[in-house]
């Protein structure tokens, strides 16, 4: 009895304060996040000069994200959208196409300053995601968290090996969280993961392992 009551007194505190956690999970977990820290991992572990690598992603990472972020967040202040992770189908369409705009901007700038090539193909892989998810988004909502999430998480133990098959938990975790929070339904959550982990495995495989290797 000794040994259950700090897991009875574990799981009453997660009960008491799950939708606390949910959040926290959201953000700490969110697609700007999980594409920051894929990108910065893989390309300073498959680089051939990390230095290099690194002072490129001090560079990109803040050109990529900050603009369409700040965009995003005046729209919350204009009352356009509710929040940063845009609940309403109807109000995703407008910051979706700047921010598809913005990264394909992006791309091409990488290109030009000749950047390593594992940033630029992770690049194109977070645009392709977008494209797809956005042109999902004209007809359906579906769960952005769920997808990067997914797509982050296959990548990772097809690049990194079956020994990091760990991460694949955050998968199940953030859905939770998105459901919890009544931000989706279990659908909409699940769609997502599967778009997320079919175009991962088709582009790390048919782009990425090629570049890698």
């Amino acid at each position: 009895m000794s040994l259950l009551a700090p897991m009875k007194r574990t799981f009453k505190i997660i009960k008491n304060n799950d939708e606390a956690i949910a959040r926290w999970i959201s953000h700490v977990v969110s697609p700007h996040v999980v594409g920051i820290v894929l990108t910065a991992a893989l390309s300073y572990q498959y680089s051939d000069s990390p230095l290099e690598t690194v002072l490129w992603l001090l560079v990109l990472i803040p050109l990529v994200v900050v603009p369409p972020f700040a965009y995003i967040l005046w729209l919350v202040q204009k009352g356009t959208l509710e929040d940063i992770y845009m609940p309403r189908r109807e109000t995703r369409m407008r910051p979706l196409v700047v921010m598809f705009a913005w990264m394909l901007l992006c791309i091409g700038l990488v290109r030009y300053w000749n950047a390593p090539v594992v940033v630029e193909t992770i690049l194109v892989m977070g645009l392709v995601l977008l494209g797809v998810l956005s042109v999902v988004t004209l007809f359906w909502k579906i769960s952005f968290h769920g997808a990067a999430i997914s797509a982050a998480a296959t990548a990772t133990v097809m690049v990194a090996g079956s020994w990091t098959w760990p991460v694949m938990l955050l998968v199940p975790l953030v859905g939770w969280s998105r459901i919890r929070l009544l931000r989706h339904t279990p659908r909409q959550v699940v769609y997502g993961s599967l778009v997320g982990s079919v175009i991962a495995l088709v582009l790390v495989h048919g782009i990425l392992l090629r570049v890698l290797h």
